[in-house]
C-alpha cells in the first residue's frame, strides 16, 4: 500500500519532475564552467571557475568532475553552487584527457603517460593505473568492460592508432583492436559501439568504426570524410557528428549505416561538440577566438534555443538524471491502457484502449511538463487521438477509477 501511494505522489508531481534541464559546458579558453537552464532560458557564464585547461566533464548523481589537463588533476564540483570542492592529484605529467564514472569510481584517461587510471570519488585516491598505448583519449563503458580510444603517436601518422578493451572488475587489459587513423570520440547505441576516427586533418579522412561488443569484432566502417570528432545519436538511430575543427555537422543511420550527410554534403551547421536529449540536440560552436555558443536545436533540426557560452568550449554535459521520469517510476502491475504504435510517426494517429470498466483520462505532456492534449477514453473502445506534436519523447499520464499508469511517447 505504501508503495503504490508513493507511485501516485510521484505521478501527481510528474510535470515538475520534467521541468529541470540543465546543460553544463566547459570553456576551456576562458577556464570557466557555463550553466545553461533549459527551462528558465538563462545561462550563467561564470557558475564555476576552472583549473589550468579543462578539457572533459563527467557527471554523477551529486558531482561534476572536471578533468583539469595542465593540473593533472581532477576537479570535484557541486552542481548546485559551482564550488570547487576538491581538488585530486591524477599523477605528474599524466595530461588527463577524459573522465567516465561508473560504481564510485573515476576511469581517466592520460593523454601523455599512456595509462588509464581509477580513482576512487569518495577520497580522490588512485588505486590503480594501467598502460594501454600512445594517446589514450575517449572512454565509454558497457557492461562489465571499459574502451578506450587511443589516437596513436601525431609525429608519426598517428601510428598505434587502436581500441582497448579493459575488464573492469580485474581492471585488466583484455584486448586491442586496430582502428583507422586518430580515433578520437565513441558512444555507444545499444550493442554497437561507434567510434569516430577524425584522419590526420589534411589527405587521409575521417571514418566511422562499428564495433559489436558482444563479440567485440568490428562490423562497420563508414567513409564519412572530412575530420568527424563526437558522436551522438538519436533514439531513432540517426547519428549526428561534429565535425572536430568546428566547421560542420555530419549524420547518417546507425541502424542501415546509410550516409545521410558526409563531409562531401554537410549539413549547415558549425559544431565542434554536441549533446543528444529525447526531444533536442545541443550543437556547440567554438567560434575560435571569440566566445563560443550553443545552439538548441529539434530533431527537424528547427532553432529551439541559443546561449552564448564562454571561450574556446570543449565538452558539453547534462545535468545527472534518470534516463527517463517514466522509466524511473514504477508503474502498477495492473495495466490501465493499451497504446500503440510506439514509436509514432509525425502526423500518425494514437491508438488507445482502456482495460478497465470505465471511462479515463488519457495527458499528454511535453518535457517542460506541460499539458500538450489530453482526451476522454470511454470503455471497450479503441480511441484514436491524432497526435498534433513535433518529433520528440512525451510523456503519458492516464487516470481512470482512482488509478494511474504513466509511461513516454516517442514521435519520430
Amino acid at each position: 500500500m505504501k508503495r503504490y501511494l508513493a507511485i501516485l505522489m510521484l505521478l501527481a508531481c510528474l510535470p515538475l519532475l520534467l521541468a529541470a534541464e540543465i546543460l553544463y559546458v566547459v570553456n576551456s579558453q576562458s577556464r570557466t564552467l557555463s550553466r545553461i537552464d533549459l527551462n528558465q532560458n538563462s545561462v550563467n557564464n561564470s557558475f564555476a571557475l576552472l583549473g589550468n585547461v579543462p578539457n572533459k566533464l563527467a557527471v554523477s548523481k551529486d558531482y561534476l568532475w572536471l578533468v583539469a589537463s595542465g593540473d593533472n588533476a581532477i576537479q570535484k564540483i557541486s552542481p548546485a553552487t559551482g564550488q570547487i570542492l576538491a581538488n585530486y592529484l591524477v599523477e605528474v605529467a599524466a595530461n588527463p584527457w577524459d573522465a567516465i564514472y561508473h560504481e564510485n569510481y573515476l576511469y581517466i584517461t592520460g593523454l601523455i603517460s599512456g595509462k588509464v587510471y581509477k580513482m576512487d570519488t569518495r577520497t580522490g585516491q588512485v588505486l590503480a593505473s594501467l598502460q594501454v598505448g600512445i594517446a589514450p583519449e575517449a572512454l565509454a563503458i558497457k557492461g562489465d568492460k571499459l574502451y578506450v580510444t587511443k589516437a596513436g603517436n601525431y609525429v608519426d601518422n598517428y601510428a598505434g592508432s587502436s581500441l582497448s578493451i579493459i575488464d573492469l572488475a580485474s581492471f585488466s587489459l583484455i584486448n586491442n583492436i586496430n582502428l583507422p587513423i586518430n580515433p578520437q570520440y565513441l558512444t555507444l547505441h545499444g550493442d554497437k559501439l561507434h567510434i569516430s576516427c577524425t584522419g590526420n586533418w589534411t589527405d587521409v579522412l575521417g571514418k566511422i568504426v562499428v564495433l559489436d561488443t558482444a563479440n567485440d569484432e568490428i562490423i562497420h566502417t563508414l567513409d564519412l570524410g572530412g575530420s568527424p570528432g563526437n558522436i551522438q545519436i538519436n533514439s531513432a538511430g540517426i547519428a549526428y557528428v561534429a565535425d572536430a575543427g568546428g566547421y560542420s555537422l555530419y549524420r547518417y543511420d546507425a541502424n542501415t549505416m546509410e550516409l545521410l550527410n558526409p563531409a562531401d554534403n554537410p549539413l549547415n551547421f558549425a559544431a565542434g561538440d554536441l549533446l543528444a536529449a529525447d526531444s533536442y540536440l545541443a550543437l556547440v560552436n567554438p567560434n575560435w577566438g571569440s566566445n563560443g555558443s550553443v545552439q538548441i536545436v529539434d530533431w527537424e533540426l528547427n532553432a529551439l534555443q541559443s546561449f552564448t557560452v564562454g571561450m574556446m568550449p570543449t565538452d558539453i554535459k547534462r545535468e545527472f538524471s534518470p534516463t527517463s521520469v517514466a522509466d524511473a517510476i514504477q508503474i502498477p502491475a495492473a495495466r490501465l491502457i493499451q497504446l500503440y504504435p510506439s514509436p509514432l510517426r509525425v502526423g500518425q494517429s494514437l491508438k488507445l484502449k482502456s482495460e478497465v470498466g470505465q471511462k479515463g483520462m488519457f495527458r499528454l505532456y511535453n518535457l517542460r511538463g506541460e499539458k500538450v492534449q489530453e482526451e476522454w477514453i470511454l470503455p471497450g473502445e479503441e480511441t484514436s487521438l491524432p497526435v498534433k506534436q513535433k518529433s520528440g519523447v512525451y510523456f503519458y499520464r492516464f487516470e481512470s477509477g482512482g488509478k494511474s499508469n504513466a509511461g513516454k511517447i516517442t514521435v519520430m
